[in-house]
């Protein structure tokens, strides 16, 4: 049926497009016979109603849907000398200008249009970091956290209200686990942060991987022609210290870009987790003291040529590595029924990890026309591994502080794991005078291979457990297709899109096969009635799929001590969601919306307790449907003059039902979030500035926990010296120490009870030192689709 649909909208567009009217087309050059890109075009009608357009980066415009008539042409720009041009339009009609050069044009000028902070758009809501002092001296992981209804808590970024989403980087979904993933975006300097949208309901160009949508990182790439670089420097203190450095280096002439970054991060955090398990007739209360060290280099190096005026081939190579490793101490206290001491069980434990990345990109855009239709391809490969070893002992207590006999164990743990991640990707934006059509195609094949092993302490050598040894192999192939139209009509926006995946799986992993072949269809539909100069409303649908990460997907089991371990699952299946938003935004300032989404299959982690044998094993498996309901409301205002407050206050209520009979069968309960991010500019001459920030999460049911509340407080100062060239800025975050992660769940009537800290307070120290050549004349390749140029990084 669906398909019937798309095939009436695809005849119907292009009947329209049969009957299109006049254009403008053409082009302005130098008086060299260059291309001029970004010249200002003003066309007044026979109406005398006015509409501007500008030139692309090959000097080219084109105005359409024009009727017959007198029209007045004007091509303006800052340094080039004005011209007017009168006719009359019978038919379509080239005109070709030649503008001269304005005698009185500055040697440096620098020009910046300046956006709104907030923007919302038809698919995604829009954080202008270039504009937000917030975004001076930081990262982009801490940045995340100053955005309105995003959260960043232990280093995982989620959505208000709906959980974990995954990051994109240049419209590129970043292949990482969690802890490299934390490491790679505060690599990424805020001042290299053009914007970052929060994309809740991804369009169809989009993969369909992720229930709770995307966030995008869309990283500068305007440049000054010639050499620009940076050096910034942070020092951190929490409860230890740590220290990074690193820079960025870009260099334009006429048709090379180079640009390269190199960062290194060294220090240690020391996080703290508590928990009380309330066993029938035992209390086990448990405490992990940990500190944890990080030497984390990562850099970046790039390419772009320009082969011809419509032809742009591109490469660039990413790569990190981290070494870990951390010193634990988990001290188990056991209480009897009446809440005596019953016996302690000590574990001592280290750990180290080795892991590194590897990614390339090579891609090549090429113009079709001048009127914007364009293809882009893209091929990339993505390399990662790492090397774990985990030895921790366990010693037992008895009441009076005697060891048990024989309850002294050595224990040795091991992991290596390998992914390889190939994918070609193709688009093609094709726009028509009264409609927008694009499609695309993207195959990607991803390997990965886990060798994990398990070892016990005998007569001094440790001897390997062949119960508990493990070589993990899967594969996965997906083969996407997508189409996307875009509609104006009257004051009515619209979008629709089409998204088809095709998936295979091949796992095996101690003689379990898990095999699976499927496909799926994702539609998307966005529309946006513009009632007025300061009134939109717009309501969009998306279906998404989560697919497991891989090492949910195996089964070995990672031991804490004899009576706690983790294990994968081989049979988890991906979950769907279905979600639907209706929103409304006054005069850029206000924005209300109503959201409502469904999840089915879905999966998470259970901790099954055993109270006969004191055994803890956590799991993925896939037993919760849900559903969320939310109202979401933000503010943008400027009190006064140099303070501009952003505001977010959300109420959602979250449903979860269980199919597992361990759990209960339902949970639910209402909640509610407010957060306000607000910059300051402390002098005239806009060099001092400061930012205060606070958000508070009131008690929230998260799939089966309920979390209790906590809050964030975080202050910042920065000032800019010499011209702006010197940077430096001091940020103080968690001031109060209250963003602690606090939950309890049941489990075969067991009650749990967590109590966790991860060393969030911490002051910050940045300078940051700007140089090299910052003339006017700057590229920013926009040749017909801005959003698919993001793909160049």
């Amino acid at each position: 049926m669906l398909g019937r649909v798309l095939l009436v909208l695809l005849l119907l567009f292009f009947s329209i497009t049969l009957r299109a009217q006049l254009k403008i087309s053409g082009k302005v050059i130098d008086e060299k016979n260059t291309a001029i890109e970004f010249i200002s075009i003003k066309i007044i009608d026979p109406k005398n109603k006015s509409n501007y357009t500008q030139t692309d980066s090959n000097g080219a415009y084109v105005l359409k849907n024009l009727e017959a008539g007198k029209y007045i042409l004007t091509f303006s720009s800052l340094n080039f000398e004005t011209k007017h041009d009168s006719f009359y339009l019978k038919q379509d009609t080239v005109i070709n200008i030649l503008l001269k050069e304005n005698s009185n044009t500055l040697n440096d000028v620098q020009i910046n249009a300046k956006k709104a902070l907030i923007e919302k758009k038809i698919d995604r809501t829009v954080f202008n970091a270039e504009n937000s002092v917030a975004a001076i001296g930081t990262d982009a992981l801490e940045l995340l956290a100053k955005i309105p209804g995003v959260r960043v808590l232990n280093d995982q970024v989620s959505l208000v209200g709906k959980g974990k989403v995954n990051i994109m980087v240049n419209d590129k979904l970043v292949q990482l686990s969690e802890d490299d993933l934390t490491n790679y975006l505060k690599s990424i300097s805020s001042d290299n942060i053009s914007k970052i949208e929060v994309i809740t309901n991804p369009p169809a160009k989009y993969d369909a991987q992720g229930n709770n949508g995307l966030i995008n990182i869309v990283l500068k790439k305007a440049i000054a022609e010639g050499f620009k670089g940076a050096f910034n420097s942070t020092f951190t203190q929490a409860t230890h210290s740590t220290a990074s450095v690193g820079g960025n280096l870009s260099y334009r002439k006429d048709k090379i870009t180079l640009y390269t970054n190199l960062n290194i991060r060294k220090g240690s955090l020391a996080p703290f987790e508590q928990s009380n398990v309330f066993y029938p007739t035992q209390t086990w209360n448990i405490v992990n003291k940990d500190r944890n060290f990080r030497t984390v280099p990562s850099g970046q190096v790039g390419l772009d040529y320009q082969l011809s005026q419509k032809t742009l081939l591109g490469f660039s190579y990413n790569g990190g590595l981290t070494n870990f490793h951390s010193e634990e101490n988990i001290r188990t206290t056991i209480f009897n029924s009446v809440q005596r001491l019953d016996s302690i069980l000590n574990s001592d434990a280290s750990a180290k990890i080795r892991s590194h990345y590897n990614a390339a990109n090579l891609y090549l855009k090429q113009a079709l026309d001048t009127t914007g239709k364009q293809i882009t391809i893209n091929a990339d490969w993505f390399k990662f591994g790492d090397d774990k070893s985990r030895y921790f002992n366990n010693t037992s207590y008895a009441e009076n502080g005697a060891i048990i006999q024989n309850a002294f164990a050595e224990y040795l743990s091991t992991s290596k794991q390998s992914i390889d991640l190939y994918t070609l990707k193709a688009d093609v934006d094709l726009p028509f005078k009264t409609f927008k059509f694009s499609l695309g195609t993207k195959l990607s094949f991803i390997e990965n291979e886990s060798d994990l092993a398990f070892y016990q302490k005998r007569n001094e050598v440790y001897q390997a457990d062949l119960a508990q040894t493990n070589l993990f192999n899967y594969k996965e192939r997906t083969q996407a297709l997508y189409v996307n139209l875009n509609k104006t009509i009257k004051k009515w926006d619209f979008q629709i899109g089409l998204r088809a995946e095709y998936t295979q799986i091949d796992g095996k992993s101690s003689n379990e096969l898990n095999q699976n072949d499927y496909f799926q269809l994702f539609p998307t539909f966005y529309a946006v009635y513009r009632a007025s100069e300061t009134s939109n409303w717009g309501i969009n649908y998306g279906r998404r799929i989560n697919r497991p990460a891989y090492r949910k997907l195996n089964p070995f089991r990672w031991y804490s001590n004899q009576y706690v371990y983790a294990e994968g699952n081989p049979f988890l299946q991906p979950s769907y969601n279905n979600n639907i938003e209706i929103s409304h935004v006054y005069n850029n300032v206000f924005t209300s919306a109503l959201s409502f989404s469904h999840i089915s299959n879905g999966f998470n982690d259970v901790n099954f307790i055993d109270a006969s044998t004191n055994i803890q094993a956590s799991k993925p498996i896939n037993f919760i449907t849900g559903y969320n309901y939310q109202l979401s409301n933000s503010v943008l205002v400027k009190p006064i003059k140099g303070w501009e407050s952003s505001n977010q206050f959300d109420v959602f209520c979250n449903v979860s039902n269980s199919s597992i009979e361990q759990t209960l069968n339902n949970l639910k309960g209402f909640s509610a979030y407010f957060s306000t991010v607000n910059q300051f500019t402390l002098n005239k001459s806009k060099t001092i500035m400061g930012d205060v920030n606070f958000w508070f999460q009131f008690p929230a049911v998260d799939g089966l926990n309920n979390n209790r509340s906590q809050c964030n407080l975080d202050l910042g100062v920065k000032t800019l010296l010499f011209n702006k060239k010197i940077q430096i800025a001091v940020n103080a975050t968690d001031i109060l120490k209250t963003n602690q992660y606090r939950f309890n769940s049941l489990v075969n009537n067991i009650r749990q009870e967590y109590n966790n800290y991860y060393d969030s307070r911490q002051l910050r120290l940045t300078i940051r030192y700007i140089f090299g050549n910052e003339k006017i004349k700057q590229i920013d390749r926009k040749a017909g689709n801005e959003e698919e140029r993001k793909r160049n990084n």
